[in-house]
């Protein structure tokens, strides 16, 4: 997993994977086709949820569709697409913007990344596929959203999704499990495990139920707590990276009536009273500004850090901050850019006195990739056909620490005025309120992961906090689309976080100690063993957790608009008319996995939420 990957990555002979660049029938704005007066739906944005929804609402021929996206197609880079380079793609490929200081790390600054290219943070994430548990997506339905619930979207994640099976000799060697109920087979993206994987790996799940956890038979069917095995988006025949651009852009691009324009970033959306009816646009600073008409509805898909950014740009928003810029109100919400929340995320460093063969180590041995490179490029086989791993532990906080009741009960009797900053709005707090007492309640009954061990191969760990108390936010900083965003992830404002992370580092130290992976005769180096005090812990916590696991989440939520939410369920934006949001800043709480898979499924029940409409609308 993470901790062996070397992300500053040398390349070797270009490896010749096929280029899904677009042919000349593609529908690009400006080089194939002209840009349209109107649309009837323009969609803002091109990663996994507007190209999603693209792609079916472009299934009727009479139905026009214009994506406007920000970044660049990719080249097919060997950074793109094949496995062993994932999050190396080159920088323009991102978006890195620097948060405020941040009190709970040290006054740290972290950076916010997400995928700035057609494909979003497909293209260029770790390739992980796990789903949530089924406690994750409840969670979303009690809290107000009928309909959002694990069986409400199950038939989703299995609509957007083609799963090839492990080849029987590797499901037996790694234990490797799976009901075909659960998995899509004619779905845009390819699931596959690689043919290469790291025999350390079974010693890990073996420890994990040494560790009193469990390895569920599928992750997929909603039992995904425990440790368990889940694929990559990778196609299982030319061993590359499946994306929301090869699987649910290249294969229509033909469309006459989808198109899609590249290097544009909408600076603002248009509306006539509270109906938006469409959106301005421009490719540089000084540029012009073009605008482009919707006729039913626009789409936002802009991603958690830029869609609450456009919205204040276009007076919606916290009546306060929008005044203060002096930008004219079309509807008062103060939860854009509130609930904000990521999965922070910290590495612990082991060793091993007696490590298995092939191990992560062996990549540090020049002749022995070289060789791999040379399977890879003539078999699609070995160490290069692997990302960051296909395993992982997502544990409930009972099975993390004998704490829990005690971190609940400090959670339970919490003053939220203590943990938001001063003047924050009444239903950002009655917001986190409810999410809190859900959070305690699925939390007690064992329904959700706290935390996530990344590892499989050693000793060292990737430690995240899944389901964090805290929230930070996401304003403007100015009238300019193309200024960055102020980016506060409100790290550890909640104390209780902290109470978490500690424990984690503590049970990693005691899974190290299980008779599994003591056969590696694994040991702790950081944080070494005799730092042993909760205050030298929580020291080592502030000064090396990360605030980002690429996971930014809640910005726009789907909640009542008295609990601070943007959203409700039928994705339209509270006190406007024509407007919709569909990526990941409306999970009101991020769900204890990664998300990629997740908002495939969310993207593809929100075009049938907008099909519908449509036909259902006078």
């Amino acid at each position: 997993m993470w901790p062996y990957i070397v992300l500053s990555v040398v390349l070797g002979p270009s490896l010749a994977v096929a280029s899904p660049s677009i042919a000349n029938r593609a529908q690009i704005v400006g080089r194939d086709v002209q840009l349209l007066n109107n649309y009837d739906y323009v969609i803002v944005g091109a990663g996994a949820a507007g190209l999603t929804v693209a792609n079916r609402l472009s299934e009727d021929p009479k139905v026009n569709v214009l994506v406007l996206e920000a970044g660049d197609l990719d080249h097919g880079e060997d950074e793109i697409l094949i496995p062993r380079y994932a999050l190396g793609a080159p920088g323009k490929y991102f978006y890195n913007i620097p948060s405020v200081p941040l009190p709970g790390l040290n006054n740290r600054s972290e950076l916010l990344t997400s995928g700035k290219v057609v494909g979003g943070g497909t293209a260029v994430n770790g390739m992980f596929m796990p789903r949530g548990a089924k406690g994750d997506y409840d969670i979303w339905k009690e809290l107000g959203n009928p309909g959002w619930g694990w069986s409400d979207l199950l038939p989703y994640f299995i609509k957007s999704e083609t799963f090839t099976p492990p080849p029987a000799a590797l499901a037996t060697e790694f234990e490797i499990t799976y009901d075909m109920r659960y998995h899509g087979t004619k779905g845009p993206v390819q699931s596959s495990y690689p043919p290469f994987l790291y025999p350390a790996v079974k010693l890990f799940l073996r420890a994990i139920r040494q560790f009193g956890s469990h390895v569920p038979y599928d992750y997929a069917s909603g039992d995904a707590l425990g440790a368990y095995w889940a694929p990559n988006t990778l196609d299982p025949v030319s061993r590359t990276r499946s994306y929301a651009r090869t699987a649910y852009y290249d294969p229509i691009r033909s469309r006459s009536n989808l198109h899609l324009l590249p290097n544009n970033t909408v600076t603002n959306i248009i509306f006539n009273g509270k109906t938006a009816t469409g959106v301005k646009f421009s490719n540089a600073r000084e540029a012009p500004i073009r605008s482009v008409s919707a006729c039913r509805e626009v789409i936002i898909a802009a991603g958690a850090p830029h869609t609450p950014q456009l919205l204040q740009l276009s007076g919606v928003g916290p009546k306060k901050l929008l005044n203060s810029f002096g930008i004219p109100i079309v509807s008062d919400l103060p939860g854009v850019g509130a609930n904000f929340h990521d999965h922070a995320y910290i590495f612990t460093a082991g060793s091993v006195a007696h490590d298995l063969n092939p191990s992560p180590t062996n990549t540090s041995n020049t002749t022995w990739m070289a060789e791999q490179l040379i399977l890879y490029q003539t078999k699609r086989e070995g160490v290069y056909t692997t990302s960051l791993g296909n395993s992982a532990a997502f544990l409930p906080l009972n099975e993390i620490t004998s704490l829990s009741n005690t971190i609940i009960n400090g959670l339970r009797s919490q003053n939220p005025q203590a943990v938001f900053p001063v003047g924050t709005d009444s239903s950002i707090i009655a917001g986190w309120k409810a999410t809190r007492d859900l959070l305690i309640k699925y939390t007690q009954q064992g329904k959700i992961a706290a935390g996530e061990f990344i590892g499989g191969t050693g000793a060292s760990m990737g430690l995240v906090l899944l389901k964090p108390f805290s929230r930070g936010s996401l304003t403007i900083k100015s009238k300019e689309a193309f200024d960055d965003p102020v980016v506060d992830f409100g790290t550890l404002r909640n104390p209780l976080d902290l109470d978490v992370m500690t424990e984690m580092i503590k049970a990693w130290r005691r899974m190290l100690l299980t008779p599994a992976l003591q056969t590696m005769g694994s040991a702790a180096i950081s944080p070494a063993d005799n730092i042993t005090s909760t205050a030298d812990l929580q020291a080592f916590v502030r000064a090396n957790l990360a605030a980002s696991l690429w996971h930014p989440s809640g910005s726009a939520p789907m909640m009542k608009k008295e609990l601070g939410g943007v959203v409700g369920p039928d994705l339209l934006v509270y006190g406007t008319k024509g407007l919709s949001i569909i990526d990941a800043s409306i999970l009101p709480i991020c769900p204890s996995t990664h998300i990629t898979t997740t908002m495939y499924a969310v993207a593809e029940k929100a075009a049938d939420i907008i099909k519908l409409r449509a036909k259902t609308s006078p």
